[in-house]
């Protein structure tokens, strides 16, 4: 691990980041109202005596960025190391050491995306993988794409949060096609579900545990509040509504197909199967605009040096913390794919609205996992 933390380290100290250090406890609030309620069973929670949620440190990215913000809100390039304590990858230890970078500021999405990836691949390479696998998503084609197919708001909301679990997706898809799953009894209340479903999941199953108090009733089954309401929003949605045209939820599967099963799909022919997908929907304009962003994205990574063929693209890659919501990206040792991704990050403008930053500030960045390069038999 030495090797690689010195490696990454320097890296970021000659690409002018400034260290930024965060607590180890942390309040839990952050992380709930960002990343949902069921964030709490990957974490390690503890209360104070005066009854306030408290977590041992999950990630750097939202600490730090409300730490920095608050300091510079003009933004900057901020740099961490550290260990980080969550539910881990079966064998892996709940206490791992992370190091990594934050770029935030009013600068060129698609460049700064190339920089990043770039110097995400030259650490991992510096510290002795020969041939790197790169696996490249991007959340804002799935949402572009949903908006361009006029999905109505509450099943967008739905699809929208369960992205980067695709079989989830795939069978919410199933539901959206039988409607006759859905609970007829529901039907006489759709201007008050639609109202509702506007709301995170979790905050709708409080109100429901809270009218079941009320009522004396206890849930029971071992199901939380969250996963209680988006079973009912989802039954009662599907009898509320009049349904979803089959050719819409057929361009959604096609475009969760885009991940080239256990081939694999290189990203050059990821970008070719994008356009051909943009123009069967008529090329409408939030689809065909997020594609011609990704095209200029795989445009600029070959700029910078990137080898394409080292990279594929997976149309449901995306990340349950939550705040992700464009370009991400995952490195792997080609030879040694089960050490798990070595490094990996991502576009997260959205999250920087949470701590009242300005609306001209973007955000990205990566981590690097370095105890994972233990793992790879040089």
């Amino acid at each position: 691990m030495t090797d690689a933390l010195a490696i990454a380290l320097d890296s970021f100290k000659a690409q002018a980041f400034e260290a930024v250090d965060v607590p180890v406890l942390l309040p839990m609030g952050d992380f709930v109202r960002i990343s949902g309620e069921e964030f709490r069973r990957r974490v390690f929670v503890t209360s104070s005596n005066n009854g306030h949620d408290w977590c041992l440190r999950p990630e750097f990215t939202i600490p730090v960025v409300r730490t920095v913000l608050a300091a510079h809100p003009e933004g900057g390039r901020f740099c961490y190391s550290g260990r980080i304590f969550r539910n881990g990858r079966p064998g892996e230890a709940d206490e791992v050491w992370q190091v990594g970078g934050e770029i935030l500021g009013d600068h060129d999405p698609i460049a700064t995306d190339a920089a990043v990836l770039r110097q995400a691949v030259d650490i991992t390479r510096a510290c002795g993988v020969e041939r790197t696998r790169t696996v490249v998503g991007d959340v804002a084609l799935f949402s572009a794409l949903l908006t361009a197919l006029d999905v109505p708001p509450a099943w967008r909301s739905r699809l929208t949060t369960l992205f980067g679990e695709p079989a989830k997706i795939a069978d919410t898809l199933d539901r959206m096609e039988h409607r006759r799953f859905g609970f007829p009894g529901f039907a006489a209340h759709a201007d008050i579900i639609e109202a509702l479903s506007a709301f995170p999941a979790d905050k709708v199953g409080q109100l429901f545990a809270d009218i079941l108090s009320i009522a004396g009733v206890q849930t029971v089954g071992g199901r939380t509040t969250g996963e209680i309401a988006e079973r009912v929003l989802e039954q009662a949605m599907l009898a509320s509504s009049n349904g979803i045209a089959e050719t819409t939820i057929a361009a959604i599967r096609r475009f969760m197909a885009l991940d080239g099963g256990a081939a694999e799909l290189a990203i050059e022919d990821g970008v070719r199967q994008l356009e051909d997908l943009a123009v069967s929907i008529g090329d409408k304009a939030p689809f065909r605009a997020a594609v011609d962003r990704f095209k200029a994205r795989v445009a600029a990574f070959a700029a910078s040096g990137l080898d394409l063929t080292a990279m594929v693209y997976a149309a449901g890659f995306g990340r349950r913390l939550g705040y992700y919501d464009g370009f991400v990206f995952d490195i792997f040792d080609e030879r040694a794919g089960g050490a798990g991704q070595l490094a990996g990050g991502g576009r997260y403008d959205g999250l920087v609205a949470h701590f009242k930053a300005r609306p001209t500030i973007k955000a990205v960045g990566f981590a690097v996992w370095t105890e994972r390069f233990r793992e790879i038999d040089r």
